[in-house]
Formats: structure tokens, sequence, C-alpha cells
């Protein structure tokens, strides 16, 4: 279980009809989010979801993860504020029930992924961290925001262009 979302709920707890909640995480929450995630801040963090007995003991959660981070942009390194949006579906199973996992198998069906029930408890703090880090765009540009390679004032020779693989071109030609 990661630390940054400890929320979680005791299976006795979720009534038969399920359970809605709404839930906004704390400022020191938020802090330790941005601190895993490597961002400048997270400014706001919001999840809305529900638990649904499916009988047998499983249980459904679903719903949406809501936030604004501010990330550094991969041009200027300046600030930049982005909303982030994602919807999750897990079903949880009690532990003894969990099927075995295929190694190596990719399961392409769009079936919610299955988490276990660990001592009564259904872990949602985990899956709304997930659904969270899954959908930060790992590329934030500033609007408008150009790279410019840097002009090269040494060797400005045509037959040798400056460009990723610049340097080993130099060091072949040495031999």
């Amino acid at each position: 279980m990661l630390g940054e979302l400890a929320w979680k709920h005791e299976v006795q707890d979720i009534p038969e009809e399920g359970l809605s909640v709404v839930r906004t995480a704390t400022p020191e929450e938020c802090d330790a989010v941005a601190r895993s995630l490597d961002l400048l801040a997270c400014r706001s963090l919001t999840a809305r979801y529900a638990l649904k007995p499916r009988g047998g003991g499983h249980i459904q959660l679903s719903g949406t993860v809501e936030a604004q981070v501010e990330q550094s942009c991969v041009v200027t390194l300046e600030p930049l504020l982005n909303r982030v949006a994602e919807s999750f579906t897990v079903d949880y199973w009690p532990e003894s029930e969990m099927p075995e996992r295929g190694g190596g198998v990719v399961d392409m069906h769009d079936e919610p992924d299955l988490e276990p029930i660990v001592a009564g408890r259904i872990e949602v703090g985990n899956v709304v961290y997930q659904a969270l880090a899954g959908g930060i765009d790992l590329f934030p540009r500033k609007p408008g925001a150009e790279f410019e390679p840097p002009q090269s004032t040494e060797g400005d020779d045509a037959s040798h262009p400056e460009g990723p693989f610049a340097a080993l071109e130099k060091i072949k030609n040495k031999r």
C-alpha cells in the first residue's frame, strides 16, 4: 500500500445498496503525492467513487479522480498548471479467491482490474493514486513553447551537422 493516500474502507461498513463517497485530499496528502510523482505541486485532488457489493464477497469500486498539478514545462522549465481527470474501475475479491496471474500473459479484455480484499479492507487510495499517476502528462509543454537547439559556435563546418550523434562522429573520426 502506498502511503500517499491511505484511504480505505472496511468491507463490513459497506451497505448492501453500496456506498458513494466524495473525498478530497488534505494539503499533507497533496504534498506527499507531489513528492512521489516528482511534481512541483499538487494543488488539489478530489476522488468521487462508489463501492458496490457484487455478491460472493466481491465488491466493485468505480469512480473518477480530478486534480490540479503543477509541473515544469519541458521546453522552458517554467511552472505549468495542468488539470488531470481520470476514471477507474476495480473489482475486489477475497484474497483466497484471487485467480492465479498468468506469467507474461497480456489481458486485452475490457474487464476491470482485480485487487484482493486484505484483512477485510478495500484500499481505495492506492487505486486513486494509480489512476492519477496514469493521467499525468509526461511531457507538459506551455502553449506556444517551441524547442530551439542551441547555436554551435565552434566548428561551424557544414559537412558535420550537429545532432544527437555528432559527439559520436567526433570520437569516430579521431581513431
